[in-house]
């Protein structure tokens, strides 16, 4: 990533965060940045295609896997890069439903507006960041793809990309009144696209499946970090309290909530 690319996500993150300077703990202080981290790499969507891809690689099955669905095209046939293509733009139309729809309790309309700023922002940093490592990361792995095209493989922007918007779509949920059940099968059809635009760019001789699951594991990680850092609401506080000085001395306040 060039210092330009750098310098704009800086700033876009800069600007996603200027509803949160009140907040007590510093925004890019060391412990808000450890525990947005530490959660988004403990998420399974970021560790576990990170742990299949380590598999497939040592079974030595990648270049295998990939010349069979790249042959007989199992799901996509011949409009298998087209329906990558297709997949990539739904997950964008979905985030942005999500996002306007989405909105954290207790807000008026000036600090929600806000927070909707803030989500897109979010989305565009995160997108820059996958260009940028995404395309620093292909020249530096040197692999060529399926179909050729060298130094293009490793890892699938396709798949980061997708996989970032489908994740800010599921934290967004979480945000929007619905029926529990109704919110967890959109988050599993959410996967599901995730899914799909890899097998797609397989079966079109983009990429190989370890190509695809780093890219999820990217794009997921990244979605993660920024919304729990910039985004995600803090929970209401279940016990506090407080000393003031009076005349006579000390009064100790307390408040449970329910």
């Amino acid at each position: 990533m060039n210092k330009r690319q750098f310098f704009g996500v800086l700033t876009l993150l800069c600007g996603s965060s200027l509803t949160w300077q009140t907040q007590a703990a510093p925004l890019f202080s060391w412990e808000r940045l450890s525990d947005a981290s530490v959660r988004a790499a403990r998420e399974p969507s970021t560790w576990a295609p990170l742990a299949a891809a380590t598999v497939i690689a040592g079974g030595h099955w990648d270049k295998q896997w990939q010349r069979s669905a790249g042959k007989h095209q199992y799901v996509f046939g011949q409009d298998a890069e087209d329906m990558s293509n297709s997949l990539l733009g739904a997950s964008t139309l979905l985030y942005g439903v999500s996002m306007l729809m989405a909105a954290p309790p207790d807000q008026d309309l000036g600090e929600a507006l806000e927070w909707k700023a803030s989500n897109v922002g979010v989305l565009l940093a995160d997108k820059a960041l996958v260009d940028g490592l995404v395309g620093e990361w292909k020249t530096r792995s040197g692999r060529d793809r399926p179909d050729g095209v060298a130094d293009d493989s490793f890892p699938s922007k396709h798949s980061a990309t997708t996989a970032t918007q489908t994740t800010l779509t599921r934290r967004n949920l979480d945000y929007i009144d619905m029926n529990p059940g109704m919110r967890q099968l959109a988050k599993v059809g959410l996967y599901g696209i995730d899914g799909l635009t890899g097998i797609a760019r397989i079966e079109a001789d983009k990429h190989y499946p370890t190509d695809i699951l780093v890219g999820m594991a990217l794009g997921n990680f990244l979605a993660n970090f920024s919304y729990n850092l910039f985004l995600e609401q803090p929970a209401p506080e279940s016990y506090s309290f407080s000393l003031l000085p009076t005349q006579e001395g000390l009064t100790l306040n307390t408040r449970l909530s329910f």
